[in-house]
């Protein structure tokens, strides 16, 4: 089968000699039908951060067709139109009971079972299906179901951890399409007042749709100098999204008030070190918790958040600025998530 493979630093290539996968007993072979390329797949290939990802074909959002449903299969047959987390997570060791399932993977960029190849590809093995896949509802449209297989899964798991109260004041910290999920998910928690900090236009535009309250721009000067003078102190969480370095965790313990809670969801690929100055958090007697959250998989999150939108809860397409037909896309698409382009928040691309 073809499929678009990392070859090495900053450099991927087309191959038409990928092994075409099987179905084993409990797996699926999917069809993609649309894919959505992420900063992180950028970032693997700028770094090389994960070596045995060579000669793989990048890529983990998609949702498309099952080709093929291997013995043991119950809940999915050839046809059905599913939607695959970018955590796909391995339910059948004891760790999964102690809660670490996340960490279980047996997605491709964190396993290195060669037949674990990326969904940019023409087509894309998922193991334990039943428990990993999801069904996409007749009313959920493509581009919505792609954005929940990263983008909300993160943010929306993110959130989550900040466990907010009504009427909480929110910072979003990096207002790419993560954080304009974690927008909805802080709206839809309960959140009061909520900034997105940030720098483009498109962005901004969409953050208040969403329910921002107010868009505070980066380049106008230290981001937790505005928001303390526009909120008139602390807020009581943040989300941590993005940011120029992994130095946006340092600002956002700086931003939160004693007690509160700051979760990051962004990955810092390029940052080697993170200090934090000591005195942020009151040398260590501020109550300030600092927590790393990974995004979260599994069949019964997906079709939670599947519902959300399937009653009007929450509009991810919106997020599609570009939209390609043809998966020779895959390259152009990716350059468009490099941040290049000020126009983009989140390419698609339909095979």
């Amino acid at each position: 089968m073809k499929g678009y493979v990392l070859e090495g630093k900053n450099s991927a290539l087309w191959k038409d000699d990928l092994p075409m996968p099987k179905a084993g007993p409990g797996e699926v072979v999917i069809k993609p039908v649309i894919v959505s390329p992420c900063t992180s797949d950028v970032h693997i290939l700028e770094t090389m951060a994960f070596p045995f990802m060579k000669g793989k074909a990048l890529g983990h959002e998609a949702a498309g067709l099952v080709h093929e449903a291997g013995p043991g299969v119950k809940d999915f047959k050839p046809g059905d139109r599913v939607a695959v987390p970018s955590s796909i997570m391995n339910w059948k060791v004891p760790a999964v009971q102690e809660g670490y399932d996340k960490y279980e993977s047996l997605s491709p960029y964190l396993n290195p079972d060669p037949r674990l190849q990326g969904c940019f590809a023409e087509y894309y093995l998922v193991m334990d299906a039943d428990l990993n896949l999801a069904h996409i509802p007749d009313t959920v449209s493509w581009e919505q179901a792609v954005m929940v297989t990263d983008m909300a899964t993160t943010a929306f798991e993110g959130v989550q951890h900040l466990e907010l109260k009504y009427g909480d004041t929110v910072v979003v910290y990096g207002i790419g399409p993560v954080g304009l999920m974690a927008l909805c998910a802080a709206v839809l928690q309960g959140a009061g007042r909520i900034f997105g900090i940030g720098s483009r236009q498109v962005c901004f535009d969409l953050a208040r749709e969403y329910g921002a309250s107010a868009c505070i721009n980066y380049r106008d000067g230290n981001v937790v100098e505005q928001v303390l003078e526009k909120n008139g102190g602390p807020v009581d969480a943040v989300i941590v999204c993005g940011g120029q370095n992994i130095g946006a965790v340092a600002d956002a313990m700086k931003m939160v008030r004693p007690g509160g809670t700051v979760t990051n969801v962004a990955v810092f690929m390029h940052d080697k070190e993170f200090v934090l100055p000591n005195e942020i958090w009151g040398y260590g007697a501020l109550d300030k918790t600092l927590r790393s959250v990974s995004a979260r998989g599994g069949r019964a999150y997906m079709e939670r958040l599947m519902a959300l939108i399937e009653f009007g809860r929450f509009y991810p397409e919106k997020m599609a600025t570009h939209v390609y037909r043809g998966m020779e896309h895959i390259p152009e698409a990716l350059e468009k998530m490099g941040g290049k382009d000020r126009s983009a928040i989140k390419p698609v691309v339909f095979f």
